[in-house]
């Protein structure tokens, strides 16, 4: 008989966010069995899963250390901030992608792909007002470095978000590595935690304010 692990057991051997681990445990991403909060994971099979992504225990914490700037500021800043309106999530993410000048055809027709693949498992509409699709697997085939496309709607669309709320801003992650979108995801997460944050990107603000507001927060933390 193998270890078998609970959901706490999984997030110390991951060493990720327990809301990261229940969200892929909701997505059908990890190999566990039953559902939560009584899910069970087998120790080795989750340790297999876990090299097959490059991922490793405790990894998480340190995949940003390479990175001066603030991960989510920096990842802003290398990508593109922009204004689009759209008549669906679909339409959103593909003005998303369009407004990254670094990508080729290729690389933007198979992000596309790839995220709308992710998307039609679950919708990354968080709540607030605010989504972040990104790509089933991290595309380290077209991104060296953590980078965010945000796109400001006008008007709202419906992502069937949790709320039931329409989304107005969107921000469109590609990152190398699990490790890396695991800690631009905390980063996300923790941001989103922020009132004050929440009512600027729903005046969909310039991309210096913004910016400046996300690296206030990073020396804040």
């Amino acid at each position: 008989m193998g270890e078998w692990l609970d959901l706490a057991g999984a997030v110390e051997l991951l060493g990720a966010p327990e809301e990261t681990v229940a969200r892929w445990v909701r997505q059908g991403l990890l190999p566990c069995r039953g559902s939560l909060p009584s899910v069970r994971f087998e120790r080795s099979a989750l340790l297999a899963w876990a090299r097959e992504r490059g991922l490793r225990r405790g990894a998480g914490s340190h995949a940003s250390a390479s990175y001066e700037d603030d991960l989510l500021a920096g990842a802003v800043a290398r990508g593109a901030v922009g204004r689009a309106s759209a008549s669906d999530s679909a339409a959103a993410i593909e003005a998303a992608l369009q407004q990254l000048g670094m990508l080729s055809e290729e690389a933007r027709v198979d992000l596309r792909d790839e995220v709308l693949r992710r998307e039609r498992m679950a919708s990354t509409g968080l709540g607030h007002g605010v989504a972040i699709p990104h790509p089933r697997r991290p595309p380290g085939r077209w991104v060296e470095e953590p980078t965010v496309s945000l796109l400001f709607l006008e008007p709202a669309v419906d992502w069937a978000a949790l709320d039931g709320e329409p989304v107005h801003t969107v921000l469109l992650l590609l990152s190398p590595s699990v490790p890396v979108h695991l800690e631009l995801l905390t980063r996300v997460s923790m941001v989103l935690h922020d009132p004050s944050t929440r009512e600027l990107l729903a005046r969909a603000p310039a991309r210096e304010d913004l910016l400046a507001r996300l690296r206030q927060l990073s020396r804040e933390s």
